[in-house]
């Protein structure tokens, strides 16, 4: 009776651990798709113009943000946003200026934008649910983000505000 029911309890963690749920999000390697593309392109034009006249560094992290660090984009990745004219940084590279911690460019040594594609998972095989957010100095922002594939192009057609100071 006892290795019947370790045996089932053995089948029903294997079970558990192979869920194959949809909303479970992606590994962050595969982020940056069309849908994480559209996702930043979306966040970077939703930014409000903070500090207007003062040159601006960008930064793409995926991911979540804790303490042990962040996964920083791939150059491969930022590397689709060249026709938008940014400065980008790899969030490896920023630098934490004191007194007041502000993430910031190393070469300019000024605030940075730290853009971060915290969520993505595909909703259907044309949908996808994406969480996204900003920081600039104390301020910030976080969305929710519903994409749409439509004639081969990912776009954002819903963006709620989850919370911010801007």
């Amino acid at each position: 009776m006892t290795r019947r029911f370790f045996l089932l309890l053995s089948l029903c963690l294997g079970l558990a651990a192979c869920d194959s749920s949809d909303t479970a999000p992606l590994p962050l390697n595969l982020y940056e798709c069309d849908a994480g593309e559209a996702a930043v392109r979306h966040l970077i034009s939703s930014l409000p113009e903070l500090n207007p006249g003062v040159a601006k560094s960008y930064s793409i992290v995926l991911g979540e943000i804790n303490r042990d660090g962040m996964t920083p984009a791939s150059d491969a990745f930022t590397q689709r946003f060249a026709d938008l004219k940014l400065k980008f940084i790899n969030a490896q590279n920023l630098k934490d200026i004191e007194p007041n911690h502000t993430i910031a460019d190393p070469e300019t040594r000024l605030p940075a934008f730290v853009l971060q594609l915290r969520k993505l998972q595909p909703a259907s095989a044309s949908t996808w649910e994406a969480e996204a957010g900003w920081s600039y100095k104390k301020e910030f922002a976080r969305l929710k983000l519903s994409l749409e594939v439509k004639d081969g192009k990912t776009s954002v057609v819903k963006a709620e505000k989850l919370e911010g100071s801007s």
